[in-house]
Parts: structure tokens; sequence; C-alpha cells
């Protein structure tokens, strides 16, 4: 199954949960065929589900995913370019005249090209911190941008949109990390505008530096102070109290020694103080966006519906042969003898019964035996419960406690029955089912028994 190795995209993601939410049913030839091929294949639970997913949104309607990529890329293509003129009109804007020479203020040049960016980059983070984990959003400059991108994107409904933006339960969002890169590509262009400026500015008019303020405190050996701390970014050493003394008389002759110290230190400090940050942050967004797309999960309760629905048998649950060693957990005190379900889990769930432990009368040696059947058993616990009497709270101190003694990757299976060996209420079921996919488990599952 060459298609089951296949890395999700964004473009994919945007389709498959405006699919999710427009028409999330499932064509018999289309679940005939992939079920067909999940039984010839030989993927993990996990990927199973991946793979099965990008085959059903073959037969799905798309186009969404393409115009959001596509409004992303030219959005980022045009934030680089305005703030790349921003960042030449910001250097024009700091050359002033002094004696009928142009001139440009030292401090107030690294206050608005360095200092600036940093105090913005600053309450950004900070912002985004409170954002997303106060207030669940992605902060008022990316949902501003997000609601630019979702009007040129075309017609994605409020819950679609909302789930790509904000992710799902747990999942963190690819498209938010695309937004971020967006914002990235700004910063590089303004960064990129400063330099070509700068340079554009020395290039072709003759300017004077200059350092002196009416303030005290920005004099001369402040200034020393503040050159060689940036310098120390890169193993430099800034510019020495000669230098600084010199530049109050340069008149922007490049053979100058100190005019020199300058130009050096100046162009190095835009780049590793201005533009690596920003390429950085750039490239952690594309990591980012990169794992949450290599992660995908599909744990949220309309993609496990969807599975079933595609599945129909519980794939996700059901072992390929016959298999020994599941472990029975008594949940509702339903004191049933194995004898009673054995035919069941036989023909459905392909799983052999042995022992039937019960919750909440194990004595110490016999709640260390079920631990330890746990974790020798091929096919993990079945939880056997009645349909009524759903504890949530109960229900998931037991699973928390299952997986704490018996792993992670023991496999979980919710059996819900009636009234004794019987059917459970289509009610009572759904409402079991609704719980199980809330917790976001992939390797639990609910089944009703049957007759």
């Amino acid at each position: 199954m060459a298609g089951g190795k296949k890395k999700w995209s964004l473009e994919e993601l945007v389709d498959f949960e405006v699919a999710v939410q427009q028409s999330p049913s499932v064509e018999t030839e289309v679940g005939r065929r992939i079920r067909d091929e999940l039984r010839a294949g030989d993927l993990s639970a996990r990927r199973e589900r991946r793979w099965g997913f990008q085959e059903w949104l073959r037969s799905k309607k798309r186009g969404s995913g393409a115009k959001v990529v596509g409004v992303t890329r030219l959005g980022g293509v045009a934030l680089l370019v305005i703030t790349f003129f921003l960042g030449v009109g910001v250097i024009r804007g700091l050359v002033t005249e002094v004696d009928g020479q142009g001139a440009m203020n030292i401090w107030v040049m690294l206050a608005a090209t360095i200092g600036i960016q940093w105090v913005i980059l600053g309450v950004g983070l900070i912002a985004f911190g409170l954002a997303r984990y106060w207030i669940g959003g992605l902060g008022w400059l990316k949902e501003t941008i997000a609601a630019v991108v979702r009007r040129l994107a075309g017609k994605v409904s409020p819950d679609a949109w909302r789930s790509l933006v904000r992710g799902k339960g747990r999942q963190p969002s690819a498209l938010a990390w695309r937004l971020t890169r967006m914002l990235q590509l700004g910063g590089v262009g303004f960064n990129l505008g400063l330099i070509v400026g700068l340079f554009g500015v020395l290039w072709f008019t003759e300017i004077a530096f200059y350092w002196e303020s009416s303030l005290s405190q920005f004099g001369g050996e402040s200034l020393g102070e503040v050159t060689r701390f940036l310098a120390g970014a890169w193993g430099g050493s800034g510019l020495t109290d000669a230098n600084i003394l010199g530049l109050k008389d340069v008149s922007g002759e490049t053979g100058d020694e100190n005019w020199t110290a300058f130009f050096n230190f100046i162009f190095v400090a835009l780049v590793m103080w201005g533009l690596l940050p920003r390429v950085l942050l750039w490239g952690v967004a594309v990591w980012k966006e990169r794992g949450v797309l290599a992660g995908l999960e599909f744990q949220d309760q309309e993609h496990r519906k969807l599975w079933r629905e595609i599945s129909r048998v519980e794939r996700a649950v059901t072992m390929e042969g016959m298999k020994d060693g599941v472990v029975l957990l008594d949940v509702g005190g339903l004191e049933l003898e194995v004898a009673e379900i054995r035919p069941f889990l036989l023909q459905n769930l392909r799983v052999n019964p042995e022992k039937v432990y019960s919750v909440g009368v194990l004595d110490a040696s016999e709640e260390r035996e079920a631990w330890e059947a746990m974790r020798a058993a091929p096919c993990g616990v079945v939880l056997l419960v009645e349909g009524w009497s759903l504890s949530p709270k109960q229900m998931v101190a037991l699973i928390e406690r299952i997986r704490r003694e018996a792993g992670d990757e023991t496999i979980l299976r919710v059996l819900v029955m009636g009234d004794g060996v019987a059917e459970p209420d289509e009610a009572d079921f759904t409402t079991w089912q609704e719980f199980i996919d809330g917790l976001r488990d992939a390797r639990l599952e609910c089944v009703a028994f049957k007759d």
C-alpha cells in the first residue's frame, strides 16, 4: 500500500475539514475499496486512518484547500514586498539635514531599526502566549490576517475555519503556523529593506553620523556599551571609544577609519539582530507546520465517526486472524460468565477471552494479577459496561490507571452491554460512543454488544 506512506499537505487538510463539515457521507464503492486495501495492507492504526481519509478525500469535491494555500502564498509575497519598501522608507526617513549635509543620529537609527523590532517581537510573544493559553485565540494580528485569508479564499464554513486556525483538541493548527510564516516573511522583508535602504543611502548620498543627545545617558560611553553588547552576538568588539569620539566629525568619506568601523558594525548588526531572527522564526514556523501535518491523529469526534462509517467493522480494534489473551474487566458489576460473551468476541473482535476481573472488589493480590495479565495480553483489555451506567469520572480514572499500568500501546475496547447479555439501548450506546470519542485515544474504541 504505497499510498499509506504519503504525507498530508495543508491543502489536503483544508479540503478534508471542509468536506467533513459539508459532506461527511461515504459512498458504498469508496468505502468497499478502502476496506479491501486496508485488509490487504499492514499499517498501524494511525497510518490506516491517515491513508483511509486521504482515499476518502479523493471522492469529494475539492478546491478550498488550493485557494487557502494560494492566498497564504500570495499574501506572504505581498507582505515581503510591502515591508521591504517600508524598511527602505524608514531608513530614508532617518536622514535629516545638519549644516546643509545629510546626517543620521546613531541612537535614533538603532532604536528605529533594531530596538523597535525586539520590542514588537517581545510584545508579540507575550500576546501569543496570552491569546493561546488564556483566551484560546491566535492574537489580534493573526486573527486579522486569518479573516482576510478566509475572505479571499472563498466559502469556508465558520466551524471548518475555526477548527483549521485553532486546531482540534490537543492538536495544534497547521494553518496557524502558515499564518505565522506569513508574518515572519513580513519581518524578513522589512529587514532586507533596512539593509538595502541603508546601503543605497550611503552609496548615493553623503551622510554624516552623530550620536550626541541632550540627555547625558545617551552619550558616547553608553553608545560604546550598546555597540559592544550587540557585537557580542557574532563575536565582534563593537565600537571603541576612539571610534565613537571620531564619529562626531565624520563627514562620510569611506576612507575614514571611524566611518569604516561603524559601517561594518551597523550592517552586521542589522543582519544578526534584525534579519537572522526573522529567518529563524520563519524556519521554525515551517518546521512546526510540517510537524503538525506529519503528526495528524484524526481523533476528534467527527473524525472517529467518519472512520467508523468507512471501516464499518471497527477496523481500529479488529485483529487479523484469531488471537489469544484478551483480558475482560467487569466495570458495571455484570458478573457475566465468559462463555456467555465468548461467541461475540470471537466472531466480531476475533479475540479469545480468558478470565474476568471485577473493578472495585479486587483484593491486592488479585489486582496485581489483573495488571500483569493486561501487560501480557496481546489483544489488550475489553471493559464490560452497562449502557445506562456511564460515570465519566470513574471511567476516565480507570482508563488512566490502565494506561499507567499496562502502557500507552495497550488496545482498550469498551463493550457496551444492555440488560444482561443483550444489546444496549441505541441512545445509551451513542452516549458512550461520544464520551469515548471525546477522550481522543487512538487505541480506545467503543463497541456495542450484539446478540
